[in-house]
């Protein structure tokens, strides 16, 4: 059984890979996208992780749909929460997009 400890890690990991897709949103998609950003940090400030998530791909789909970079870390996000389907279709996104197998590393 987890302790808490191991929550507040994962939360921790599950952040810092939500605050890096953020971080590569272009400056494109942070004006397009104004209202889901703001969502996003909204949810994020209160640990509301998976709907964070949920505001990220919306910015993504909408604005910024061919930075890869985004992509990789919104599958490293939901791998940490276990949003296993959610990582899997990331996952076939990017494999479409780069034309190889793409598989989102581990987190460690």
């Amino acid at each position: 059984m987890a302790n808490l400890l191991d929550y507040g890690s994962t939360w921790s990991k599950t952040a810092k890979y939500l605050r890096e897709a953020r971080a590569n949103l272009s400056e494109s998609a942070e004006g397009v996208c104004a209202d889901e950003i703001v969502e996003f940090e909204e949810y994020l400030s209160h640990n509301e992780f998976e709907l964070a998530l949920d505001a990220l791909e919306v910015a993504f789909d909408k604005g910024d749909a061919a930075n890869w970079r985004v992509l990789e870390y919104m599958g490293m996000a939901a791998f940490s929460m276990q949003l296993f389907d959610r990582q899997r279709r990331y996952d076939d996104r990017l494999t479409q997009a780069r034309g190889w197998p793409y598989k989102t590393p581990v987190p460690r």
